[in-house]
């Protein structure tokens, strides 16, 4: 027992002096974690990488190339504009006798103008700045527009009861349209490409705005009175129709379409203006401004260019220009609109973000205008 005892003992003795040993060694030589190492060394500088200048935007065109119907010339006249730079008259096109209406075509190549009181119709090459053919059509052409994939020209006439067709490029005649009564503008959306919407004139007849189904050959006739002009809102959910047409007659009354039942949502009032025409799609060029909550609107009352938010149905502001303003296009370089003011004799460019008229260029009677982008020099 006692030899056990001595044993146990010396086993003791002998583990403790072995632990003491290790913790020796470990105090001598100590491991060391080689991530803090790591972590202890400088860190090598990272490059700074250089700045790439972020693309300038590419203009939509080298020139925007404008058409305006000068009525009393019988001719159409040239402006050419750089973007942001002012407009310039570069060259006047002779035409029928007193054009009126003109049309641009979606895909900007060709100009339309009705020559009113010589029962043509022009077609201009608006790169050449020519005119390629003088269509014969019916008495008192007015209205007119293109198809919304630009391949057939339609022509309303005021002393006729057929509106005309044409195939672009071939001028080839297609067959009328019947509709039986003299029409004065005519409409057509991208969003209802089988739909033209026609007002007439110079009638007894009820129910003045109607639509032919370009598929169908059928006619709507929408119960509504009194209508010159009828245009789709920007963002084509509606129609709206201006009232009475002739210049000394004014109205402020303005009525709201339904254009998928085609029936009247409402009729308002515009006090103290008279709401004439706006900037159409397939007919007064091809841009159009990019805020579609407000409506622009000729106003031969003010005179002056009304700034209309059509949801809302109120003015919000009115450029004021010269007597008798008409129709307007377009120039989304410059985010500018010009206007013709028939009895000043003038083209009214206008910023749109100042609403302020920023240049004016004298054009005789001018009426209907159009805009085409130029990509040569």
């Amino acid at each position: 027992m006692a030899v056990k005892v001595a044993r146990v003992l010396a086993f003791a003795v002998i583990g403790t002096i072995v632990v003491a040993a290790c913790g020796a060694m470990l105090a001598v030589a100590p491991v060391v974690d080689e991530g803090v190492a790591a972590q202890a060394e400088p860190a090598a500088p990272t490059p700074t990488p250089t700045p790439i200048p972020a693309p300038s935007p590419v203009p939509l065109y080298s020139k925007l190339r404008v058409f305006v119907a000068s009525e009393s010339t019988d001719q159409v006249w040239v402006l050419d504009g750089k973007p942001g730079e002012p407009y310039a008259l570069v060259g006047k096109i002779a035409v029928g006798k007193l054009p009126h209406q003109l049309a641009v075509s979606p895909d900007g190549k060709w100009v339309a103008v009705n020559n009113r009181m010589g029962n043509t119709t022009s077609v201009i090459d608006p790169a050449s700045m020519k005119e390629v053919v003088r269509l014969m059509v019916g008495k008192q052409p007015h209205g007119i527009t293109w198809s919304a994939d630009g391949k057939t020209l339609f022509v309303g006439h005021e002393h006729d009861t057929y509106i005309a067709r044409f195939e672009a490029g071939t001028w080839k005649p297609l067959s009328p349209l019947m509709v039986g009564v003299p029409q004065h503008v005519l409409t057509i959306s991208p969003s209802r490409p089988n739909e033209l919407w026609f007002t007439l004139t110079n009638t007894q007849q009820a129910d003045v705005l109607r639509v032919y189904d370009l598929e169908t050959n059928k006619i709507t006739q929408i119960k509504v009175n009194d209508v010159h002009d009828a245009y789709f809102t920007p963002d084509q959910s509606e129609v709206w129709s201006s009232s009475s047409g002739f210049i000394d007659k004014p109205s402020d009354r303005m009525v709201i379409y339904d254009p998928v039942t085609k029936t009247v949502k409402s009729e308002i009032h515009l006090p103290g203006t008279y709401p004439f025409h706006t900037e159409k799609v397939d007919q007064d060029g091809v841009f159009f401004m990019a805020d579609t909550s407000l409506m622009v609107l000729s106003d031969h009352l003010g005179p002056g260019l009304l700034w209309v938010d059509w949801k809302e149905r109120r003015v919000v502001a009115e450029t004021k220009l010269g007597k008798q303003p008409f129709h307007t296009t377009y120039d989304p370089e410059g985010d500018r609109l010009l206007t013709t003011t028939n009895v000043d004799g003038m083209v009214n460019v206008i910023d749109v973000k100042t609403r302020a008229v920023v240049q004016k260029l004298p054009v005789p009677k001018p009426h209907g205008i159009g805009a085409v982008p130029i990509a040569g020099p």
